[in-house]
């Protein structure tokens, strides 16, 4: 696990921020949930990555390679960030704050 964390922490770090491209229905989630752009980029460009989970889904036809992303913000929470690595861009398609407890599941599917 801590190796597929380097690797994708290493995949972030190619990328600026300005070359982070936050979706609409990212945009539209983070005002709902009242997430602030700096508080989704700050942690994706800090070493601070706690888990990793590769997914495949479906994106107009084809099938998008997207990584689950998941940072400690604080004691109390968590930060999911759903991204997809493209040559150009580095894009968000989702970002969800959760809580701590969590973290538990997660541990134990290290």
């Amino acid at each position: 696990m801590q190796e597929r964390i380097e690797e994708i922490i290493k995949r972030i770090n190619f990328y600026s921020s300005k070359k982070i491209e936050i979706t609409d229905y990212c945009r539209e989630k983070m005002q709902q949930r009242n997430i602030e752009e700096t508080l989704l980029i700050s942690p994706l460009f800090s070493k601070s990555l706690y888990y990793v989970e590769e997914q495949q889904k479906n994106y107009k036809g084809m099938i998008e390679k997207r990584h689950k992303l998941i940072f400690p913000i604080s004691s109390k929470y968590y930060l999911i960030i759903i991204v997809a690595f493209y040559q150009k861009a580095l894009k968000v398609v989702n970002v969800i704050k959760t809580s701590k407890m969590l973290g538990k599941l997660w541990k134990k599917q290290k």
